[in-house]
């Protein structure tokens, strides 16, 4: 009897930890439109939230960006806090709120200062650390603006503010300010203005693959049609169309789903070369050398990257990762996180790699897994 009461207790005790376990619709949403909350547990925090192609601190710039540049305050609050949970930093949702007060509007920024001041205030933010930053020397906004005989004043400021103080400010990577401003033109249903915007400034290492994810993202925060029309607009900038979508990279090099864009060359005697590179999860290079050494750039996602003889170190966007020449490495995502990034290498003998064999599964295991094998 005492064990039949002890297995009621604890299939009860289970069955209330199960029932107390939060879900991100709320009761509000599951009482009055459960369908709803369906799609918001399964679909958009279930699926797109966790999903590989875009990490979640770029995840949350995206949100941040629409809900501040569609005037939503409310729902703001809780995804500034997650923004900062997701690495954010303070001075970066600043300088998001910042490049928004130009691009959604002064009366958008000042209704959204409140919130963050609010979320600033309870998580205890050293705001004197949000000072104005100091210009980077080379503006990597939209290309000047000719004189405007009709609104002559706009055209001076749009040079002057827009091009070569705002796209120049260091509290976001340039990477960073244009996927915000990506995110706020679509949220705006200004999707028509994107194309002059990627055709005159740096894309800094924002991938097709990034904007794609970008925009599957927002389409539950601003809607499908305005996702959809940004999306048919995209298709007119040649570099970001389909006719130019990423190559899939020689199967023989790389395990898993690897695709290759935006390739380029130095200009010139300049031997460099390289190109954006993404993996998908459980995706990496073979063992491979460079007789001039590599660059890589972390652009999005996380990954693993190892020299021979050492372990494997975790990679995450804003890492720079130089292999000396001639040194065998290898590169990719983790088991479960997709990764992209930059790689830059010289061609000066015809032959900027020379490939070895796979990584093993064994080899593929993560942080503090040294290489010991020994190759010729």
């Amino acid at each position: 009897m005492m064990l039949g009461l002890l297995a009621v207790l604890t299939t009860t005790t289970g069955a209330q930890a199960q029932q107390a376990e939060p879900r991100p619709s709320g009761p509000v949403q599951q009482r009055v439109a459960p369908g709803m909350a369906a799609y918001t547990d399964e679909v958009l925090f279930g699926q797109v939230w966790p999903g590989p192609g875009l990490s979640q601190r770029d995840r949350s710039l995206v949100v941040i960006s629409a809900l501040i540049a569609s005037d939503k305050p409310a729902q703001l609050r809780g995804h500034l806090g997650r923004a900062l949970d997701n690495g954010v930093t303070p001075v970066e949702a600043s300088g998001v709120l910042t490049h928004l007060a130009l691009y959604a509007g002064w009366p958008s920024a000042v209704v959204s200062l409140a919130v963050f001041d609010e979320v600033y205030t309870a998580r205890d933010v050293d705001t004197a650390a949000l000072a104005p930053f100091a210009a980077r020397p080379t503006p990597t906004g939209p290309a000047p603006v000719a004189d405007d005989a009709f609104a002559p004043a706009f055209a001076r400021l749009t040079d002057t503010v827009i091009r070569d103080d705002l796209w120049r400010r260091t509290d976001l990577v340039p990477r960073d300010r244009l996927l915000v401003t990506i995110s706020a033109l679509t949220a705006l249903g200004e999707a028509d203005q994107i194309p002059d915007l990627i055709r005159q400034s740096s894309t800094a290492g924002l991938t097709r693959a990034d904007v794609g994810e970008a925009l599957t993202h927002l389409a539950f925060y601003v809607g499908w049609p305005r996702v959809t029309r940004a999306l048919e607009v995209l298709e007119t900038v040649p570099e970001w169309s389909a006719a130019s979508a990423a190559s899939t990279a020689p199967s023989g090099n790389f395990t898993g789903r690897v695709a290759v864009t935006s390739p380029f060359e130095g200009s010139g005697h300049s031997a460099l070369s390289g190109a954006t590179v993404t993996f998908e999860p459980g995706a990496r290079s073979r063992w491979h050398r460079h007789p001039h050494g590599q660059l890589l750039v972390v652009t999005s996602g996380q990954g693993w990257t190892q020299i021979e003889g050492e372990p494997v170190r975790e990679m995450n966007p804003g890492d720079v990762i130089w292999t000396p020449p001639g040194v065998s490495h290898w590169h990719g995502g983790t088991r479960s996180s997709g990764l992209t990034h930059v790689a830059v290498s010289e061609d000066r003998d015809g032959a900027p790699v020379q490939w070895l064999e796979h990584v093993t599964d064994a080899e593929f295991a993560g942080p503090e897994q040294p290489s010991s094998s020994n190759r010729k």
